[in-house]
Order: C-alpha cells, then sequence, then structure tokens
C-alpha cells in the first residue's frame, strides 16, 4: 500500500476505507463532512459529466487559495493546458472505471514563482444520489524532498500573489488497487 506523506491523506484514505461499501465503494450518502472537519479545506470533489466537462463540486478554502479563487461550479478541464486535457480527462475516467485510488505528486508554480508541490489522493464513491460519477480527493502541499507537510511561512502570507495558480505539472501518478484492479493508462 501507499506511504502518504501527509497524514491528512492518511486520514482520509483510513476515514473512506471504514465507510461501509456496495461492492467495494461506499456510496457517497455514507460520507459525512462533519466526521472529517479537519480534512474539508483540502477536499475537492469533481463530478466526471462528460470526457469534456468535469465539474468540480467541492473545492476547500484552502485549495480555493491556491488556485486563485473560487472554482468551485467550474470545468476543471478549463484549468488544464490544452495539450494535457485528454489525458487528465482520461486518468480521472480511469479511475472510476476500474472503481480504483489514485495517488499524485504534482508540482504547481504560482505566479509569484514559488513552487507548491502537492501530494493527492484520489478515491472514488457510488454515487446513489445521482447518474455521474464522482471522485473524493485530498490536495495537501508537502515539501518536495522529505515527508513532512508543509505550512506556509510569514512570507507566503505576506505575498498575495503567492495563492495564484500559473500551472499544474503532475511528477508522479499512479493507481492503486481498491479491489477490481488498476487501468493499464500511462501519462
Amino acid at each position: 500500500m501507499i506511504k502518504f506523506r501527509h497524514s491528512k491523506n492518511q486520514a482520509f484514505y483510513d476515514y473512506w476505507c471504514q465507510l461501509p461499501k456496495t461492492g467495494v465503494l461506499p456510496e457517497k450518502k455514507h460520507l459525512k463532512p462533519e466526521q472529517i472537519p479537519n480534512l474539508l479545506a483540502t477536499m475537492i470533489v469533481y463530478e466526471l459529466v462528460s470526457h469534456d466537462l468535469i465539474r468540480i463540486r467541492l473545492m476547500g478554502s484552502t485549495v480555493e487559495e491556491r488556485f486563485g479563487g473560487r472554482r468551485t461550479g467550474t470545468n476543471y478541464l478549463d484549468m488544464v493546458e490544452d495539450h494535457r486535457k485528454f489525458s487528465a480527462s482520461a486518468a480521472l475516467w480511469a479511475q472510476v472505471e476500474n472503481s480504483c485510488g489514485m495517488y499524485a505528486l504534482l508540482e504547481q508554480e504560482l505566479v509569484s514563482g514559488r513552487l507548491a508541490y502537492i501530494e493527492a489522493l484520489g478515491l472514488p464513491v457510488s454515487n446513489d444520489e445521482g447518474k455521474n460519477p464522482v471522485l473524493f480527493f485530498q490536495s495537501n502541499e508537502v515539501h518536495k524532498d522529505n515527508d513532512e507537510p508543509r505550512e506556509k511561512s510569514q512570507q507566503d502570507l505576506v505575498n498575495d500573489d503567492d495563492s495564484l495558480l500559473k500551472y499544474i505539472r503532475v511528477v508522479e501518478r499512479s493507481y492503486f488497487d481498491l479491489g477490481m484492479g488498476i487501468p493499464k493508462l500511462r501519462d
């Protein structure tokens, strides 16, 4: 199994694993935000409407700060470089089509020039409340070279441009088995 670098990713994985399952996935209705309040600021929920529309259903406040504004309700693919849209969409669809988890390390360049290293964990749920697949992600900043979470420094808080996103680059992405195998997809 994956050794998570950030404790919030481990906490979300542990929470997801203890939820009642229908088959290999928990139903969306069993995720109770009030049970994981310390994870909400770094949570992203995607609804996969089509291969061209991946709606952000929820983006926690810490993630919104990193992205430079409110993104809830928008198409995630609008934030992806044109040459990567197909592979970004395929990566998320592969996750729901195979009912598997996703682990990724991302490099996000902010307008200030600061590089933010993000450890992301994605887990699918059975969408008992609608027809479109849903993915829940934790998105937490870590240090590039060690396993410690990165906390904002005083300099980060002074620089207003520090939270405006310029680009995202996938450094590493892997899928992990939740009981139905993993996709053969590679970036």
